[in-house]
């Protein structure tokens, strides 16, 4: 079997996002092979033109020439996939890699688009309906975020910026997850942990992929006895999420109009003088509800990322998307061991404090305080400086000042932010896999 014995990363500065193509070469006649992960942006890097998106797609296909063999989504959030999307003269970036005919695309469970309403998820009996509860309270949740960001136009500045910046993440993205359902010659792998993927060994010989993540219930068996213990933990808003898509005075009826079309709608100069004070401070308390809401949706979709370990020549290289402890959780209670040699990192979430569990980061042994060691622990972080995510008064900025030191010290860190002053567009890193 011919191994692999260069990997080429290419981190795309797509700001706020992740854009990673991966090219394996092989000594013998068999040629290159491509893995795309992710293509998606939320903020651009603050020098980059308006054809940001379209100049990467076309620098993925003139790199990759007509083959990309794969696709890897690891979840619907729009810095991960709006690169995805069409447009309706085909045309789009979508368009582009679909035009590059991959082989295969790979998606969490969650997101299988055409699965029956009566569909049961990955497994079976109770365990799997209560799988099949977790795909609709996603599909619910991107609801609650749709109307959420209409709701943030009434609020104050600050309030309606992140709302609208987090909430916009979360949306439905339907043309881009359509595509990815569609782009690859063979049905998509929709995959959950420990799922084989036959395909992929046949189309990058000599590599060894193994899915780390996400879970389903039926897998994490303890998922629903843990509600008293994290109640801030992503799998514990299933039913609130039905719930809330279903009654909330926020969802828009069905068919699109007002809920409530004959109630009466007061405007700021109706308001008494003596009573205003009293209004803003109803709109400051519904606006950081309307953040906590987001904010969680921000998580779970988070949690629901395809977390896949690859193994080429004498390297490791891990790429978990924007998976956060609930996900990492289950891959690291059996998994630990495995990934104590990682040798390349993919910084979790563009460097959030939520997505590099300690637990993993310790459990690195090739991380080192000296910066000539050969076998050093690399890590790769696409973000950008000054990103709209979380605050450094509280201490959830993003990338978070304390994991990048952690990151500079003991890695050879390599971050998307170099691109930044002189606008390049792409981080390319050449790894010897013997």
């Amino acid at each position: 079997m011919p191994k692999p014995h260069t990997l080429t990363l290419r981190a795309y500065g797509v700001g706020f996002g992740d854009c990673f193509l991966l090219t394996f070469r092989y000594h013998d006649d068999t040629g290159d092979r491509h893995m795309l992960i992710d293509f998606g942006c939320t903020q651009k890097p603050p020098k980059a033109g308006n054809n940001l998106m379209l100049d990467i797609a076309h620098d993925i296909a003139k790199t990759v020439g007509q083959k990309l063999h794969v696709v890897v989504a690891t979840h619907r959030h729009t810095d991960h996939v709006s690169g995805f999307a069409t447009n309706p003269k085909g045309t789009g970036t979508g368009d582009i890699i679909a035009g590059l005919k991959p082989e295969l695309v790979i998606m969490p469970w969650t997101e299988k688009p055409d699965a029956p309403a009566d569909w049961k998820g990955p497994g079976k009996g109770a365990a799997a309906a209560v799988d099949d509860a977790l795909r609709l309270s996603l599909n619910r949740m991107r609801e609650v975020a749709t109307v959420s960001v209409l709701e943030a136009k009434h609020l104050t500045k600050d309030l309606k910026s992140e709302i609208t910046f987090i909430g916009d993440d979360g949306i439905k993205n339907e043309s881009a997850v359509r595509n990815l359902a569609k782009m690859g010659k063979q049905k998509p792998a929709y995959v959950s942990y420990g799922q084989k993927i036959p395909l992929l060994r046949t189309l990058f010989p000599g590599v060894n992929f193994t899915v780390l993540g996400p879970p389903t219930i039926r897998q994490k068996k303890d998922l629903p006895n843990q509600t008293d213990k994290n109640k801030d933990q992503f799998w514990h808003f299933t039913s609130f999420w039905r719930l809330q898509a279903m009654t909330s005075q926020l969802a828009p009826s069905g068919n699109g109009s007002k809920m409530f079309p004959r109630a009466k709608v007061f405007e700021p100069r109706d308001v008494p003088m003596e009573d205003r004070w009293f209004v803003r401070k109803v709109k400051d308390l519904r606006g950081a509800q309307l953040l906590r809401i987001v904010r969680s949706m921000d998580d779970a979709l988070n949690n629901t990322s395809v977390i896949l370990l690859m193994q080429a020549g004498t390297k490791k290289f891990l790429f978990p998307g924007d998976a956060q402890w609930e996900n990492w959780e289950f891959a690291l209670g059996k998994n630990l061991d495995t990934l104590k040699d990682v040798d390349v990192y993919k910084v979790g979430h563009h460097g959030s404090l939520n997505a590099t569990p300690k637990t993993l980061w310790n459990n690195f042994k090739k991380k080192s305080t000296k910066k000539t060691d050969k076998g050093r622990l690399c890590t790769v972080m696409s973000t950008r400086t000054h990103s709209k995510h979380g605050h450094v008064e509280s201490g959830t900025e993003v990338p978070r000042e304390k994991l990048v030191n952690a990151l500079q010290a003991l890695s050879n860190l390599r971050s998307t932010q170099e691109l930044e002053d002189d606008n390049e567009l792409v981080l390319k890193i050449d790894f010897d896999l013997n």
